[in-house]
C-alpha cells in the first residue's frame, strides 16, 4: 500500500486519501458507521478551539468603523434637536464631544471594548465546547508516534477514508465554514479570532509540536449528532456516515490475534464492508518503519 505521507497538508488541494487512528475496541465504528466528533473538552490538546479573541484587527480597523458609524449618529442627534438648532456649528459641536467621549480613560470606547472582551472570550470558549465537534484526520497511515498515541500502541487500527465522498462536503452555502475538510496549519504563534472579519485561521491553527499529525479536520454543529453518549462523565457524539467512504482498514502491528480474527470476520462477512481492502502493519526488519501489505 503506497504511503501518501508525501503529500502537502498545508496545500487546499484534498489528498486522495485521508485516515483515521483508531483504538481496537472502536470496531464498532465499522459496524455502525458512526464516527465520533470531538468536543475540545475530550480533546488531547489544551489549546483546541480556544483562540486569543479580539473584536478588531487592529485600532486602525476600530476606528475605521467608528469613522464610518460615526456620520450618521451624529444625524440622528440632529434631527432631535429644534430646527434653530441644527446647523453646522452644532453639528461640529456633536462630533467634538463625540470623538472626546470616544476617547475618554474613564468611560471611553476603549475602555468599554477593553472590559467586554474577557466575558466574550469566556462566553465564545463555552459555545466552542458545547457546539463545535471535529473528526481529525491524517494524510499518513503509517506514523509511528500516532499507532502509538492513537492506535493503543499499536494494538488498534486505522480506517481510511474517501475524502471525495459527499459525507466530507455537506456545505450548506459556498461561505459555509463548517461541514467540510479543511487543513490544519501549524505555527507557534497563536493567531486570534477577530470578529471584524471572517478569517477561520484560528480555529485551523495549532502548534508546530502537532506537525507530524500532518490534519486534515471537518468542524460541525454537535446539535446535528445522530448518537449521544455519556461514558465515564463525558459526552461523546456521533455521527452516521456511509460505508461507501471507507476505502480500506489497517490493523496494527501489536493487534491480538484474536481481535485481529473479529476484524476480519466482519470486514469479509458484512455486505456493506464488502468493497473494504484490508491491510496489515508490521515492523520493518532493518528501519525504523511499519510496513503495511494486505492481508
Amino acid at each position: 500500500m503506497q504511503s501518501p505521507s508525501e503529500s502537502d497538508a498545508s496545500s487546499q488541494t484534498t489528498p486522495p486519501r485521508l485516515f483515521k487512528y483508531l483504538h481496537s475496541d472502536r470496531i464498532d465504528v465499522l459496524e455502525a458507521c458512526k464516527i465520533c466528533f470531538s468536543s475540545s473538552l475530550n480533546l488531547n490538546d489544551p489549546f483546541e478551539l480556544k483562540p486569543p479573541v479580539r473584536l478588531y484587527e487592529s485600532d486602525e480597523s476600530m476606528w475605521a468603523m467608528v469613522d464610518e458609524l460615526l456620520p450618521a449618529l451624529i444625524e440622528e442627534t440632529l434631527a432631535e434637536l429644534p430646527p434653530p438648532f441644527r446647523n453646522q456649528a452644532t453639528k461640529r459641536q456633536i462630533e467634538s464631544r463625540a470623538r472626546a467621549q470616544l476617547l475618554s480613560k474613564d468611560n471611553g470606547f476603549l475602555k468599554i471594548l477593553k472590559e467586554l472582551t474577557p466575558a466574550l472570550h469566556s462566553r465564545f470558549n463555552q459555545v466552542m465546547e458545547n457546539r463545535v465537534g471535529i473528526l481529525c484526520l491524517t494524510e499518513k497511515p503509517d506514523d509511528i508516534l500516532m499507532w502509538a498515541h492513537y492506535a493503543c500502541s499499536h494494538e488498534g487500527f486505522v480506517i481510511e477514508f474517501d475524502p471525495e465522498s459527499v459525507f466530507f462536503n455537506q456545505r450548506r452555502s459556498a461561505k459555509d465554514e463548517f461541514r467540510h475538510l479543511r487543513p490544519v496549519k501549524y505555527s507557534n504563534v497563536r493567531p486570534s479570532l477577530i470578529f471584524d472579519n471572517a478569517d477561520m485561521k484560528a480555529m485551523l491553527t495549532k502548534s508546530e509540536h502537532w506537525s507530524y499529525e500532518r490534519e486534515w479536520r471537518m468542524m460541525v454543529d454537535l446539535n446535528d449528532a445522530t448518537t449521544v453518549l455519556s461514558v465515564h462523565e463525558k459526552t461523546y457524539h456521533l455521527f452516521e456516515f456511509p460505508s461507501s467512504c471507507i476505502k480500506s482498514v489497517i490493523l496494527g502491528a501489536r493487534m491480538p490475534q484474536a481481535i485481529r480474527a473479529k476484524f476480519l470476520e466482519l470486514i469479509g462477512e458484512n455486505s456493506m464492508l464488502a468493497h473494504v481492502s484490508c491491510y496489515q502493519a508490521s515492523t520493518d526488519d532493518v528501519l525504523f518503519k511499519l510496513n503495511i501489505d494486505p492481508t
